[in-house]
């Protein structure tokens, strides 16, 4: 039903004969780790791919290790679809005749998912590796031909039941065990994973501000002002009573570290309350500035 582009690892000067038996062979089995480096791999080439296109999508996504597919996406329009595997990759598209539009997108898609696999494309339809051409004969061949594989957009694909994404029936129950996620679905699950990362990053986010407030800068600095007495007071004492070994310039040497570091720090405490003046100043402003004259019209509020 669609023009195949194959993708795999090969070795310089490989035959894509050896290539090919060695995709028939069976691999180890998946474990966690290769699974989430898959699904990350994945969602670079989906990033790169919504680059590119100006249509709805579709994707899924593996979340258990009783398989060998890692993501699958499939544009709702042209048909573009992009399956990647453990240790392969495909993308495909119905043919459309000698110069159809799609195979642009083909085109594009094959350098992204070679670029971010390293993987080499090959052209099943002719036997050789993919020049970036489309074979007429074998396209034509290829839409009298049965898909097989699952449709993200056909009718079965997964309905909202109770907040959940779940298959409406059992013939795709099986190929769909994973994450399907439409562009146009904004109440479908988050990818655990992918919360994590945001509320980490987040969390980073909160501590370096707070970390860059003057008053903390002030806090930090007084506290290296403390470190930096004592170590020096210890140093000049074990140095007037005579000690001048290693030890004592050691005491002298983190000592005076520490006073130049509160120094630094009450300079960029200095630094930051200029900042924040602005910004409250800025704030302020805006806030005067709001119109309190009398509403012309209904109050229209979104609800969400």
């Amino acid at each position: 039903m669609s023009y195949e582009i194959l993708l795999y690892p090969r070795t310089p000067g490989q035959d894509w004969v050896e290539v090919l038996e060695a995709d028939e062979v069976d691999g180890p089995e998946m474990d966690l780790a290769t699974l989430n480096q898959g699904v990350a791999r994945f969602r670079r080439i989906e990033a790169r791919l919504r680059e590119q296109l100006t249509e709805p999508v579709r994707t899924w996504v593996a979340e258990e290790l009783d398989g060998d597919v890692l993501g699958e996406l499939q544009t709702k329009d042209s048909r573009l679809r992009v399956d990647l595997y453990d240790r392969s990759a495909l993308v495909s598209a119905p043919y459309g005749g000698p110069g159809a539009a799609v195979h642009d997108l083909v085109r594009q898609a094959v350098e992204i998912v070679a670029a971010e696999t390293g993987y080499e494309a090959y052209d099943p339809q002719v036997g050789s590796t993919f020049d970036g051409s489309f074979d007429d004969e074998a396209g034509q061949a290829s839409l009298s031909r049965v898909p097989d594989q699952d449709d993200l957009w056909a009718e079965e694909a997964p309905s909202h039941i109770d907040g959940e994404m779940r298959p409406t029936d059992a013939a795709t129950a099986s190929a769909l065990e994973g994450q399907v996620v439409d562009d146009g679905d904004q109440d479908g699950p988050l990818d655990p994973r992918a919360e994590r990362a945001r509320l980490i990053q987040e969390r980073r986010q909160q501590l370096l501000e707070q970390r860059r407030n003057p008053a903390a800068l002030r806090r930090r600095g007084w506290f290296y002002v403390l470190l930096g007495v004592i170590f020096t007071a210890i140093g000049l004492m074990r140095l007037s009573a005579g000690e001048s070994a290693v030890l004592t310039w050691l005491f002298l040497g983190v000592g005076v570290f520490e006073l130049i570091g509160a120094w630094l720090l009450f300079s960029q405490a200095r630094q930051a309350d200029p900042h924040q003046g602005q910004q409250s100043s800025g704030s302020g402003q805006s806030a005067d500035t709001v119109d309190d004259g009398p509403d012309e019209g209904p109050d229209d509020t979104v609800q969400r």
